[in-house]
């Protein structure tokens, strides 16, 4: 079984609320970075202080949209460099992803089959199924520091440039047995499948 680097974990967080309104906006004040999480088949919980914070994409969240099929997502740090690049300004985890790692390349679908995997002290994280998030109108239009909702017709150019994972990657979390821990500054590796 082969293995290349991804790099490490450079920022963890959980969105304690959904972070758009379908047509209203995007509102990143919901994110909440943390050192330490658990993911598990359900999604993520993030630890702030004595206290463990439900991602809005876990199962047992109060406001969950997505029936856990978006409970675990992954950014890059290249990525944001990028975005800022185009879009003047992209602080690091603004689109929400629940683990960032620190990779200054621009990664692909294709560069991610495979199996993603956080290498921890308890064991490993192994993430499966990396599928692109794609872009909404909402976070778009945030991004470009408009004040109202285009729609994805009235941007297609910025649209197309934070599909194709510009904007994070949705993982598989189902196979998972039970949480494990996770922290910031943990290996992230891609191994191959069998």
């Amino acid at each position: 079984m082969s293995e290349r680097p991804l790099g490490v974990i450079a920022r963890l967080q959980v969105q304690r609320d959904p972070l758009k309104e379908r047509g209203v906006g995007y509102d990143p004040a919901g994110i909440l970075g943390v050192d330490e999480a658990a993911i598990g088949p359900q999604g993520m919980v993030g630890r702030h202080g004595d206290a463990w914070v439900l991602d809005a994409h876990h199962t047992a969240h109060p406001r969950n949209r997505a029936a856990g099929r978006r409970a675990l997502s992954i950014g890059f740090t290249g990525h944001y460099d990028r975005m800022a690049e185009r879009f003047g300004s992209a602080a690091l985890g603004c689109a929400g992803e629940n683990v960032i790692v620190a990779n200054d390349d621009r990664l692909m679908e294709s560069d991610l089959a495979g199996t993603i995997v956080i290498l921890t002290p308890d064991g490993d994280v192994e993430l499966h199924r990396a599928r692109v998030a794609t872009p909404c109108a909402e976070f778009t239009s945030w991004i470009k520091g408009l004040d109202t909702v285009l729609t994805q017709r009235e941007q297609p150019e910025d649209i197309a440039f934070l599909d194709d994972g510009m904007r994070g990657y949705i993982l598989d979390v189902a196979h998972l047995e039970w949480p494990m821990t996770v922290r910031v500054g943990d290996r992230v590796v891609m191994r191959d499948n069998p």
